[in-house]
């Protein structure tokens, strides 16, 4: 499923058929009844513009026949599931609790190790030793933050100090940056860790993971224990983040909330019983 902005700035949700650029009939039927021809005509060209621009950017990351299974009983947790994630894209995850979404993610993030599979990091094979600096680069945020007994300052600093980070310094004026994206003051950096909520522990969370310049981020309900309007500020922030890196960047993001889901994602795939449904028939047929 694509999602297009109409003129007015309405989301606008709609199947895409089998393959990207085409529009499925009943919508194009029910657009036109609604809107009449002119306005049809305008719609029909920006739908397929915007799936032609999607389907065109290059891929990030791809996914290929990418299998888990429980190392216990050997259930089969993941089917053979191949995807691909293009610069700028805004992917939300959904399928019922225990679908296998969570398990998907994790291995896209290598924090599972998959049976079976390919990935490949802007167009470039990911192999076992490369683990490390993938990670890096393909960050994954959980449903619960942890974080230091420190200052805020003291959380982000942290980093810096791991092997794989050694090429880089810790940059106060873009944490800065970050916070006054979500009205922030500087003085946050100084409260302790033990005095956030757990908005803004997440908040934490996020700053230290998006000031590493990761190219993408797999959110596995990262505001499920949030409220809305703390929610809203942790979308803000990763608005924020794909906005100023010039959507080179891409999201995946797990959620339940339909609201949430239709302010965060411009793509839709489908996880059920361990069988991944995607939009895009070249990384559905990889």
């Amino acid at each position: 499923m694509y999602i297009v902005r109409s003129s007015s700035g309405e989301k606008i949700h709609f199947s895409s058929g089998r393959f990207p650029g085409s529009v499925t009939r009943p919508a194009a039927a029910f657009f036109w009844r609604l809107c009449g021809w002119r306005r049809y005509q305008h719609w029909h060209e920006t739908v397929v513009a915007s799936v032609h621009s999607t389907s065109s950017r290059p891929a990030l990351l791809q996914a290929t026949h990418l299998t888990r299974k429980d190392p216990l009983s050997d259930h089969v947790l993941l089917y053979p599931a191949s995807c691909i994630i293009r610069h700028g894209d805004r992917v939300v995850l959904s399928g019922a609790s225990g679908s296998g979404k969570s398990v998907f993610m994790r291995t896209l993030a290598l924090l599972d190790k998959p049976d079976s599979g390919e990935l490949a990091l802007r167009g470039r094979t990911v192999s076992q030793s490369d683990s490390s600096r993938y990670r890096a680069q393909v960050a994954y945020i959980r449903q619960r933050p942890v974080l230091l007994h420190a200052s805020v300052e003291g959380n982000l600093t942290f980093p810096f100090g791991l092997a794989v980070n050694r090429d880089k310094k810790y940059d106060r004026q873009k944490i800065e940056r970050f916070l006054q994206a979500i009205d922030r003051p500087s003085s946050f950096l100084d409260k302790a860790s033990g005095a956030l909520s757990g908005g803004e522990m997440q908040l934490v969370c996020l700053l230290r993971v998006l000031q590493l310049d990761p190219c993408l981020l797999l959110l596995d309900e990262p505001t499920s224990a949030l409220d809305e309007a703390t929610a809203q500020l942790v979308e803000k922030l990763i608005d924020h983040w794909m906005t100023v890196n010039r959507h080179e960047t891409a999201t995946l993001w797990i959620s339940h909330d339909e609201q949430q889901k239709a302010r965060v994602g411009e793509r839709i795939w489908l996880m059920e019983n361990g069988h991944l449904s995607t939009d895009d028939s070249e990384g559905a047929h990889a």
